[in-house]
């Protein structure tokens, strides 16, 4: 494993431990002050949030970054 490819794993890895403490965090200081009602969908709703945010975030930084792969077979 090369340097670079390292050093970007890491990188990876903080993003995503960050995003998760802030959305975390978030949720924490906020979700007393909201009258939320105590139902199935909303538990989920509030269970599946953290994961599409970050999942959303990550697809779009994976979307709009210009690493391109020479061995990947659908390079153009």
């Amino acid at each position: 494993m090369s340097q670079t490819t390292g050093a970007a794993q890491i990188s990876f890895v903080v993003k995503v431990i960050g995003l998760s403490t802030l959305i975390a965090i978030a949720f924490k200081t906020l979700a007393p002050r909201l009258a939320i009602p105590a139902t199935n969908a909303v538990s989920l709703a509030l269970v599946l949030t953290p994961s599409l945010l970050l999942g959303a975030f990550l697809t779009w930084q994976l979307w709009t970054s210009q690493h391109v792969d020479p061995t990947h077979p659908r390079r153009d």
